[in-house]
Order: structure tokens, then sequence, then C-alpha cells
């Protein structure tokens, strides 16, 4: 028996509505914005090595920053407490309680994290294009702040801790997957993100999460959001087209980056309960044998 004959019916559902999500053809803007990043893409492979492993380092300790500064403004307490409200129990500080929940209590809150965040995404990025290319370099580190304030409060939603080595691993992992435009790159993340979860359940050496958060490295990672930004923000440099542009695409960004942190913590919310209940029924049946 695989842990998926322990969800309910109800679960089935949301699991092929998670499945279902994975495998949606890319939108019309997002094949766009692949053909905008080609030459992006093209220059970066001219950048030599060793600039590029400096580049990668870089990005990821601005990224690291970015994403332990985001941790401030996630309010745990108000998250646990409308928890509390629709569940119609006080779940505490311990995720216990949310486990025993029914997702689509939780569904719903998660969808109002991530669209209140993807809005002042959108005030943000149309404020920064407005004054054209200087407005970029405010730009980028607020959107990765909101960006980041988003996983965590989606993975809150679902009863998971966003403190951690481990769990940091998993949220930049999360970003590196919310960018990929391509359904290929996007399925493939998918599955090294469940692979991660799975990882982080069996408690692996926080050299190997990194390795699987990273895929193939600080390059890659550094490779992947440069073209990545590169796709969505080339428009935004020019001044007054640049602000209808930069909200649109800060939109887009984190829509793009919460929906990825919706789906996988929704997964790893349903994998958690099914191993709950399969350690339970384990217990039921070694105490019915003595």
């Amino acid at each position: 028996m695989t842990w998926t004959t322990y969800l309910t019916e109800d679960e089935q559902a949301v699991l092929k509505e998670i499945q279902d999500w994975v495998h949606q053809p890319p939108s019309v803007l997002s094949k766009a914005l692949v053909l905008a990043g080609k030459p992006a893409e093209l220059a970066y492979r001219l950048i030599p090595a060793r600039l590029k492993e400096s580049l990668g380092n870089a990005i990821y300790g601005v990224l690291g920053t970015v994403r332990d500064t985001s941790r401030t403004t996630v309010s745990r307490r108000d998250i646990l407490d409308k928890i509390s409200a629709r569940l119609g129990k006080d779940v505490g500080t311990t995720p216990d309680q949310i486990f025993s929940a029914d997702i689509k209590l939780l569904d719903p809150l998660a969808t109002e994290c991530v669209s209140f965040n993807k809005r002042a995404a959108a005030v943000e990025g149309g404020a920064a294009g407005a004054v054209g290319l200087p407005g970029l370099v405010a730009d980028v580190p607020a959107l990765y702040l909101l960006a980041f304030r988003t996983i965590q409060e989606v993975a809150v939603c679902y009863g998971f801790p966003v403190e951690g080595p481990d769990e940091h691993a998993y949220m930049m992992k999360v970003l590196d997957v919310g960018h990929y435009l391509e359904n290929e790159k996007k399925r493939a993340g998918m599955e090294q993100l469940q692979s991660l979860e799975e990882m982080i359940r069996q408690g692996a050496p926080l050299k190997d999460l990194e390795r699987v958060s990273l895929a193939k490295g600080l390059q890659a990672l550094a490779r992947e959001l440069s073209v990545a930004l590169a796709r969505r923000k080339m428009a935004q440099s020019v001044a007054l087209v640049g602000s209808i542009v930069g909200a649109g695409v800060n939109f887009a960004l984190v829509n793009d980056v919460g929906l990825t942190a919706f789906y996988a913590y929704r997964y790893r919310f349903l994998h958690e309960v099914a191993q709950r209940r399969m350690k339970r029924r384990a217990v039921f049946q070694t105490s019915e044998e003595i």
C-alpha cells in the first residue's frame, strides 16, 4: 500500500488537482516571456565560469538575506488565530491540530495570503517601474521579500515551520520552481520538491538537502534566476511604460511563486497527514497482535 491509499476521497481529489496543475500547459504570457528571455540566456552563456560562480554565490547570499528579513514581516500568530477561527478550536502553536483539519478549510486562507502579496507586488512594481531603470535597483529586493513572505505564510497555513536549514532549503527550491515558465522544468522542479520533502522527513544531512535544493549548484540557481528575471523585467526599464509593465511583471512573479508554494505545501500537507495515519494504523495493528 502506498501513502495515497490513506487519503480520504476528498483528499484524493485535492491530490489530483495538484497533479493537474503540474501538467497544466503554459499560458500565452509564459510562452512570450520564454521568447523574451532568449537574448539574456545567450548572454549568460558568454560569461566566464569563474564570474558565474561569483554571481551564483552573490545571488544566493542576497536571497538568503531577503528570506531572513521577510520572516520578520510574517505574523505566525495572526495566521494561527485565523486557522483557529476557521476550525472552531484553538490550534495553539503546534501543527498537530492543523494536520487533523480538513484541507479545504485551510486552502482559502492560503489563497488569501497569495492574493494579498501579489497585489502588494503589483503596487510596488508599478511605483518602481515609473522611474525606469533606477527603480529596478530597489524593486528586485522588495519583490523577493514579498515572494519569500508569500512562501512562508503559505507554509504556516498548512502547519509547517519556516525556520531551520532544512526549511530554508525547501523555501529556496519553491522560489526557484516558481520562476519556471516551461512545463517540463516545472514538472521536474515539483518532483525535486517532493524529493526534498521526503529527505526532510527522513532527517537527511543538510548538505544533501542543499544539493537537491540548488539542483545543479549555485551556478544553476544564478542562471535560472538571472535569466528568468531578465525575461520579466526587460520592458520595465522604460519609464511610464515600465510602470504598467512593472506592476504586471511583479504581480505575475509573486503569483507564480505563490501558486508553486500553494500546491507544494498542499502536497506536503497531504503526505504528512497520510504518514501520520499510517503510523497510527501500524501502532493499532501492533497492539492487536500483543
